[in-house]
């Protein structure tokens, strides 16, 4: 009861400290204007959202509503569906079901850690699992400045660490766990020979496929590479666990096939999915977990000289365990520089085995450390490598006093760009798009329900393109049929531009009445004359 207890405090800790920038966000919102609820990665988080809207209002496929392309296929993420239904039936807006999954998956996660420690830890270890994976980061606060593509990557990059995924993402959360979840489902097959937890490694791969795809391949390539390792050390192959192990992969295949389906026949998603991410250097991803790497290195240090597993107490049984940690540790770190596309976000789940194996260090480490200086060693060790995350968030919360994110997008948004948003999804149907600008257009999709040319990075093709019609539209010098030839390009029923440009965008859009909300301006587009 008293270890459950301690595992509930600092599950309710970290998952706390995770919303303070939110709570920050909350009260200096300025006058006049609307927090989003979202600090970081904003873009990214609005898809999101309109995927959630789409399933509260009871779609059960979701359509790509950052671009009017047709769309010959849609895919659905069960997730998202979830989510929805909870928005629908608890009358939530997607930004307050999105936060309330954002901390439940972040509680239950952090509180099923103890159930990991225990597979692959002896019992002096395993208490500092939940706070290291719950707190710790790399040395991304030694290097100011520190930024994508080659900066640390615990600095920009919330993927690859737990603490930033509770904080940031509950589609992160769900990915890792169920990530987990598979792997230690499949250490006890092998350990018991139930073939009830191949089942289950089966039933959570094949909702990770459909929830997060790609971190299929990264769980997959650790186990084969494990069986192999284990093959290789024993001397011969363990059949019933390459057998158990074959029905939990054969589980994933509809998931994998669906996507394959519409990853073949819809040129929209395709392109999404081709969208290149490629992975930071190695020493950028090492710097990221910094000193547990070192910890890491110190207990495979242990583990494979022989005098100092005797020296240190350290059974051969509790080195075997460890086996699966490590080799999921350096696979992990290996898999984000597979050549496929969306080669960074595979580096999600290295944190959990790397921060196992640092466990076992960190429990050796403070041996040597007199018994009355030890919990004082223990805190600092842990704000020690809880730095960069503390530096993220308060990164994060002082942009929000400039009202800026780390991405162009605002963290606050005007009360007349909610209002033309609930205007625009009053007046428009499953056949309109929009032409507006980038900040309207990010939030048309999850507010309104619409959709808009242009809006994502990724999710729109040919962004960078669409982006630059639109500043050649508002831009002073451009002349009128130019402006006209990009309307009609953009094939929207409804153009939002700024009042004061009434009478220019009158003239290019043909609506000479068009609705005026605060500083907005909503022209409906007539087709031109035959």
């Amino acid at each position: 009861m008293k270890h459950g207890s301690h595992a509930l405090y600092w599950a309710l800790g970290i998952v706390g400290l995770t919303c303070v920038p939110y709570l920050a966000g909350w009260i200096i919102t300025p006058p006049g204007g609307h927090f989003t609820g979202l600090t970081h990665n904003i873009d990214d988080a609005a898809v999101y959202l309109s995927w959630i809207r789409q399933a509260a209002t009871g779609h059960f496929f979701a359509t790509n509503l950052y671009t009017n392309e047709p769309q010959p296929a849609a895919a659905f993420n069960v997730f998202f569906l979830l989510m929805g239904l909870f928005g629908r039936v608890t009358g939530l807006s997607g930004i307050w079901v999105y936060h309330i999954f954002r901390v439940a998956l972040g509680l239950g996660f952090l509180l099923w850690v103890p159930r990991i420690a225990r597979l692959y830890l002896d019992e002096d270890a395993r208490k500092y699992a939940l706070p290291l994976i719950g707190l710790s980061a790399g040395i991304g606060w030694m290097m100011p400045g520190a930024q994508m593509p080659t900066g640390s990557v615990d600095a920009w990059q919330p993927e690859a660490v737990t603490f930033l995924s509770i904080y940031l993402n509950p589609l992160f959360v769900a990915g890792l766990w169920l990530m987990c979840a598979t792997i230690c489902f499949l250490t006890l097959a092998e350990r018991t020979g139930h073939l009830r937890y191949a089942l289950l490694a089966g039933l959570t791969l094949l909702v990770l496929g459909n929830v997060h795809t790609y971190d299929v391949l990264p769980v997959s390539a650790t186990w084969i590479a494990y069986l192999l390792v284990t093959s290789a050390l024993h001397k011969r192959v363990n059949w019933r666990l390459v057998g158990m192990s074959t029905m939990a992969a054969l589980a994933v295949v509809p998931s994998l096939a669906y996507q394959m389906h519409v990853y073949a026949i819809d040129p929209i998603y395709r392109a999404r999915a081709n969208t290149p991410t490629p992975s930071a250097p190695i020493w950028s991803v090492l710097s990221g977990y910094g000193f547990l790497v070192v910890l890491a290195v110190l207990t495979a240090v242990v583990l494979l000289h022989p005098r100092l597993r005797t020296r240190l107490s350290f059974s051969t049984e509790s080195a075997k365990a460890l086996l699966v940690p490590g080799v999921w540790a350096v696979v992990n770190l290996l898999t984000p520089y597979l050549p496929v596309a969306q080669q960074r976000k595979l580096l999600m789940g290295a944190h959990i085995p790397i921060c196992i194996l640092a466990c076992v260090a960190a429990t050796l480490l403070i041996r040597l450390i007199p018994e009355p200086r030890r919990p004082l060693a223990y805190i600092a060790g842990l704000l020690l490598l809880s730095l960069s995350n503390i530096g993220f968030l308060a990164n994060d919360t002082a942009l929000l006093t400039q009202n800026q994110t780390v991405t162009v997008f605002a963290p606050y948004i005007a009360e007349d760009t909610i209002e033309v948003c609930d205007y625009i999804a009053s007046k428009t149907g499953t056949d309109d798009s929009v032409f507006a600008d980038p900040q309207m257009s990010l939030w048309l999709p999850p507010i309104a329900g619409t959709r808009v040319y242009y809006g994502h990075w990724s999710e729109t093709p040919d962004y960078g393109r669409r982006l630059r019609q639109w500043f050649t539209y508002t831009d002073s010098s451009t002349e009128q049929p130019e402006r006209e030839s990009i309307l009609r390009e953009s094939r929207c029923s409804t153009f939002v531009g700024m009042r004061d440009d009434l009478e220019r965008d009158a003239e290019s859009t043909g609506d000479r009445k068009p609705h005026i909300i605060g500083s907005y301006a909503v022209f409906r587009i007539q087709p031109p004359e035959p």
